[in-house]
């Protein structure tokens, strides 16, 4: 009998948005860099990947900015909730795990752009932890 995979919903905070995302993730972590901060008015965003084969908008439509070239972040054109970051030639599509209906579902295995974090904010050391991005 084969394994059952992991089917995760989530969507904006208004509802006009819906995503699926079925099969395991491809990686999960905390990203510090000021350009997510700024992007989404929080201290760090959590961050999980995906295939983009297993991930599919189920309602609405994904708004995205080019927040630089060839870098794009998705959100809800209706209530501007930040959604997904994919870029040209990437291999996944990132979605934040705040946006899930259950965000305990992923937890996050490492931290990145810690040389980017606010000084106030404390971080799991037992993490894996990378001052930019890894490799």
């Amino acid at each position: 009998m084969a394994e059952k995979q992991p089917n995760h919903e989530g969507g904006c905070r208004c509802g006009a948005v819906r995503y699926q995302m079925s099969g395991p993730h491809t990686y999960s972590g905390i990203c510090h860099c000021d350009d997510c901060r700024r992007a989404t008015g929080g201290a760090f965003v959590p961050w999980f990947g995906s295939d983009p084969a297993n991930f599919s908008i189920t309602k609405g439509k994904i708004s995205e900015y080019e927040s630089s070239l060839g870098i794009y972040r998705g959100f809800c054109g209706t209530c501007g909730s930040p959604l997904t970051f994919r870029g040209e030639g990437w291999n996944d599509v990132a979605i934040t795990v705040a946006s899930l209906d259950d965000p305990n579902a992923i937890t996050p295995e490492s931290n990145v752009y810690l040389k980017e974090r606010l000084h106030w904010v404390k971080f799991n050391e037992d993490m894996r932890n990378y001052d930019g991005f890894p490799e």
